[in-house]
């Protein structure tokens, strides 16, 4: 599982927030690219609290279906441990998309406040942060809707290639789709000089190679498992 390797800064109403050294230096990171200080502080600060808005739907359609979160770990791929039996297929797609859909939202607000001219009379550090919030939130709706394992339309992807193509097979084909998207994305990170985009890519398509392609290409990983 994603984020095993992970530390408790928090609980919330009986779920644990978790993540870990990595995760924690990926967040600060993204706010080095920026122009100043303060600048870097607002970056850093969208990413969080749209990152919180995203796990927040995540949980809450997990409880219009009666369930709950027992763990978040907040690492470079991330990781939701939901209470209760396994989802339908309806079920599943929707808290999945839950996430990444607050964030759209999110970000068709933002922008629509500052094209209407609404935050004109605003402080400029305000109409700053109201922009840095839009940009952020937008980033995390490309990302978390990219169609790769373990983003969520990712998940969504596995989803519906399992429910046509059986378990096995679904899994298989969506993350040989994950793997080359990821591949396309740490090209695109190299292009634009965007490094932590193409640790990410690199990274988090090893995983997927690691849990769920070497086991099939590798016979000898099977029996040693």
């Amino acid at each position: 599982m994603y984020g095993d390797r992970s530390f408790q800064i928090v609980e919330l109403f009986g779920n644990s927030v978790r993540t870990n050294v990595e995760g924690i230096l990926i967040m600060l990171a993204t706010g080095l690219a920026a122009g100043s200080w303060i600048e870097g502080a607002l970056v850093v600060g969208s990413f969080a609290v749209g990152t919180g808005l995203h796990l927040a739907c995540h949980w809450a359609v997990a409880l219009a279906f009666g369930k709950g979160i027992e763990r978040m770990v907040l690492t470079r791929a991330g990781v939701i441990d939901y209470t209760g039996a396994p989802p339908g297929f309806a079920e599943g797609i929707l808290r999945t998309l839950a996430g990444p859909s607050m964030n759209a939202l999110s970000a068709g607000i933002g922008y629509a406040l500052l094209a209407s001219g609404a935050a004109d009379a605003w402080h400029p550090f305000a109409q700053t942060a109201l922009s840095t919030f839009a940009a952020c939130s937008l980033i995390l709706t490309a990302i978390n809707f990219l169609p790769a394992i373990p983003f969520d339309g990712g998940l969504v992807l596995q989803s519906v290639l399992s429910r046509f193509l059986g378990e096995s097979r679904g899994r298989t084909l969506a993350a040989w789709i994950s793997l080359a998207l990821l591949g396309a994305m740490a090209a695109l990170g190299a292009w634009l000089i965007q490094p932590i985009l193409l640790y990410l890519a690199i990274t988090i398509g090893y995983d997927n190679w690691r849990k769920h392609l070497r086991p099939i290409a590798d016979p000898a990983a099977i029996v040693s498992r």
